[in-house]
């Protein structure tokens, strides 16, 4: 059998890679144990919440499979941080366990992607070029570029206490091989862990007294150019919390722990931490919170939020029975965590092709990340670029400025990794400029040029942003009196007082003081709606508010971008002979040859290089491209 791209995997980033690639024309096998792997959810039952929402939005934009099958299986929906800044405002979903996965196996097997069901033992490599693969039972797949998408099953093992299992998650099957052989080809790999809490059942949980935690009053989706099938749910989850006597327990206990034993190597997520790594780092703290979130409407179980852990069975009974609302849970399904291989990601190309091995592509928790979100982003990346090199075009880079996606590839690709990568807002040195309300202003015409949305769709957007900029003139035109009856009754429900003084306000200075925006505005008929703007909608109004509002910071971060941007133009090349650079250090000597950077800012973001280095390395590029 002979393919364009072979993909290794059928978790969210391996779906999202075949999905993209299938689309664009080439010839795909996805190879997996079982058709049932397809984007099942090991772990949490949610999808979005800092940062990643915005991710999931920006898929979205490239018609990616995970924001409409989010939409189309969620059961509660909310906004996060909505009484804060834009820069941080995000969607995150509660999904159902059961029907996520049929929906996309059912849109996935439906598309051209060939799924292989079968186990790979080895790759095929010729000169440090990889050539196919070779299944269990010694039948040999060859393809153009494959992409592991292996998430934790590489050489992985699961921890309850001190019993260990050489397993993947959910007790499926673990692949040794792999992670060895590309160690053999100068790749290295890293051991990272993670977790995941007990399951209970139900009707064994007593909600009398717990505080119910609702979505959204109103329909939230992250998608918008596509008509959801479903009805909007907001299914509530519910709080509770750890106490003393909780704490207790797991300090008596805590050496029966994998994660505080000596046989532990891996390292495991910073930010989803187990409650072990809790109660121990954080002493001062009286309580943790937990979320029970229902996993399915098709299941009799609920998923404990918050209370990851590696402890033995018998442990994890008295726990649970310590929290309020658990005193009588049953558990389904105990708590484990799991320790597996990933790469150093900074052996990787922006594009996500190994260094070493050509046309390997790899992408995912594989590359030392977390996240059903972050997986997700990087199939897709990887999916694109396996394409354009196969066709030799240019890649499909997104720049920092441009999306979180750019943003967390660089990450990683240019700083590594010391545990489990998390995507989150503080990342993004841009992130007025990435929110959530405008990720189709920012990546539409990205998507148009790689041919990942239609001619029709790219006018769409076109028409509708060139309407936006319309509009602002229209309101910078448009003045309204404070004698106004409407006016006066706006202010008098918003409780304003101070600050208005008699005489006409325009639209647009009016729109700039925090009181007001568009939809309240529009709602108390202050001004009257052009007939060329009756198409926009709630989020249209939400978006033009915000970059009214906050048009001198965004102008300052663009800015900003302009200078990114001139040192993103200095292009490297790779096989550049860092020892002829004038002046250059000889650990940025080092360093440089070592990961290779692709750009001055690239460059200027590896860890121990000094600005004279880049102020050498800048001199040196300028004079050549003189």
């Amino acid at each position: 059998m002979v393919y364009d791209i072979l993909v290794l995997g059928a978790g969210h980033a391996g779906v999202e890679a075949s999905f993209v690639a299938s689309k664009l024309n080439k010839k795909v096998a996805l190879v997996t144990y079982s058709k049932k792997d397809i984007s099942q959810l090991h772990c949490n039952v949610s999808i979005g919440g800092p940062a990643k929402g915005i991710v999931v939005r920006e898929l979205d934009v490239f018609n990616a499979l995970m924001p409409i099958g989010t939409d189309e299986t969620q059961v509660q929906t909310k906004i996060l941080n909505a009484s804060k800044g834009p820069a941080v405002q995000v969607l995150r979903a509660q999904i159902d366990k059961i029907n996520y996965p049929k929906w996309m196996q059912k849109h996935l097997l439906a598309s051209k992607v060939n799924l292989i069901e079968a186990i790979v033992v080895s790759l095929i490599i010729e000169e440090n070029t990889v050539k196919g693969v070779v299944l269990k039972n010694g039948d040999k797949i060859y393809a153009e570029v494959v992409i592991i998408t292996a998430g934790t099953f590489l050489s992985s093992k699961t921890m309850k206490g001190k019993i260990i299992t050489k397993e993947g998650p959910n007790g499926l099957f673990t692949i040794e091989t792999i992670s060895e052989q590309i160690k053999n080809y100068g790749v290295k790999t890293m051991r990272l862990k993670t977790g995941t809490p007990p399951r209970i059942l139900t009707s064994s949980i007593d909600f009398s007294n717990l505080k119910p935690e609702g979505g959204s009053d109103k329909p939230v989706f992250f998608t918008r150019n596509r008509k959801i099938q479903k009805t909007f749910e907001n299914n509530p989850a519910f709080l509770t919390y750890t106490n003393d006597k909780t704490h207790q327990i797991i300090n008596k206990n805590i050496t029966s722990s994998y994660l505080f034993s000596d046989e532990i190597t891996g390292v495991g997520p910073r930010y989803c931490p187990s409650i072990e790594d809790k109660v121990k780092r954080f002493s001062s703290k009286n309580r943790h919170q937990l979320f029970l979130e229902i996993e399915s409407s098709e299941m009799d179980t609920t998923y404990i939020s918050g209370l990851s852990s590696s402890l033995p069975q018998e442990i994890q009974e008295e726990i649970v029975h310590t929290i309020p609302g658990l005193e009588k849970a049953i558990i389904k399904k105990y708590a484990y965590a799991i320790e597996y291989d990933s790469i150093d990601p900074r052996q990787l190309k922006q594009t996500l092709e190994l260094k070493k091995i050509n046309n390997l592509f790899m992408a995912g928790q594989v590359n030392g990340t977390s996240g059903y979100e972050e997986a997700a982003g990087q199939g897709l990346i990887a999916g694109v670029n396996a394409v354009r090199k196969i066709n030799n075009q240019s890649p499909f880079i997104i720049d920092r400025n441009e999306g979180y996606l750019g943003v967390m590839i660089d990450d990683i690709t240019t700083k590594g990794i010391l545990d489990p990568y998390r995507l989150l807002t503080s990342r993004a040195e841009y992130r007025l400029l990435l929110r959530n309300d405008n990720a189709e202003q920012r990546l539409y015409k990205k998507a148009f040029e790689f041919d990942l949305i239609s001619s029709e769709e790219f006018l769409q957007y076109e028409e509708k942003f060139n309407c936006y900029e319309q509009f602002k003139e229209f309101l910078k035109t448009t003045k309204i009196s404070l004698n106004n009856q409407n006016f006066q009754r706006l202010i008098k429900d918003l409780d304003i007082n101070k600050g208005l003084t008699l005489g006409r306000y325009d639209l647009f200075t009016l729109i700039k003081r925090p009181e007001f925006n568009l939809q309240n505005l529009f709602d108390y008929q202050i001004f009257e709606l052009p007939l060329d703007f009756k198409s926009f909608n709630e989020q249209d109004f939400e978006t033009i508010s915000i970059e009214i509002k906050f048009e001198g910071y965004l102008k300052k971060q663009q800015r900003e971008v302009k200078k990114y941007y001139s040192m993103q133009k200095l292009l490297i090349d790779e096989e550049l002979d860092y020892s002829i650079v004038p002046n250059l250090a000889i650990e940025a000597v080092e360093k440089f040859t070592k990961f290779k950077p692709t750009t001055l800012h690239q460059a200027s973001s590896i860890s121990g290089i000094n600005p004279s280095d880049i102020m050498m390395l800048w001199t040196y590029l300028r004079n050549k491209e003189k």
